[in-house]
């Protein structure tokens, strides 16, 4: 089995394409795979419980996903730049807490706001490496060219927004952050400090986030309001 999982908390619900891009071609994915995938989502709820991620849930019991809730209550009234990352790693150790429970070989992380490639499990896998992402131009990351394969591969630190990673990393490695590095490149540099994995990002392998171009959380007109 592969888990394909997302986090998501209630602004992410304000316009579809935030909550829903990475449905888009969910059949074309699970087509391309011939063992289990299974769609997972880790919402974070406030005091108005799942009401705001109707949609989503409706979705995901039309193709048997599943989704867990939580709450990470540390008083924010507001998602901010400055707060999100530590809800968020919370979320992704969920996704990987629901992989492990079910003895998934991968977990493809995969932000809501990000539609993969069509051929992303036969892309990544065919890499037969531990840590492996696909190219998110929003990002412009680029690292080492990894001349081993007869396609276009890099090594450097992905979004986690479209990551795939084996049970070998995603049940040794916890998702965290610190004050000079935020979440996926913690989670990089743990999977090479403690398990000799580097990442290696397939450029050929194309995920799109939606928007194309982001500026700061602050300044992308949702509301980031939180009931407590």
């Amino acid at each position: 089995m592969i888990v394909v999982g997302t986090t998501l908390t209630a602004f992410a619900m304000d316009q579809q394409p935030l909550w829903a891009s990475w449905l888009t071609n969910l059949e074309l994915l699970k087509a391309s795979h011939n063992e289990e995938v299974c769609y997972f989502a880790a919402i974070e709820v406030d005091k108005r419980g799942l009401e705001p991620f109707k949609p989503l849930i409706d979705s995901l019991n039309l193709i048997n996903g599943q989704y867990f809730s939580y709450s990470y209550d540390d008083t924010r009234t507001e998602v901010t730049s400055g707060n999100r990352i530590p809800h968020i790693c919370a979320g992704r150790n969920i996704v990987q807490d629901f992989a492990l429970a079910r003895h998934a070989s991968h977990i493809l992380f995969l932000d809501s706001d990000t539609t993969p490639d069509q051929q992303t499990f036969p892309k990544l896998l065919e890499m037969n490496h531990d840590l492996v992402g696909g190219e998110v131009g929003t990002y412009c990351l680029s690292g080492p060219v990894v001349d081993k394969y007869p396609f276009p591969v890099q090594e450097h630190w992905n979004t986690a927004g479209y990551l795939l990673a084996s049970k070998r990393v995603y049940s040794r490695i916890r998702w965290r952050w610190d004050w000079s590095l935020s979440d996926d490149p913690c989670y990089a540099m743990d999977a090479k400090e403690f398990l000799g994995v580097p990442t290696y990002v397939r450029k050929d392998c194309i995920g799109r986030h939606y928007p194309e171009c982001i500026s700061p959380l602050e300044n992308r007109g949702y509301n980031r309001t939180v009931v407590i």
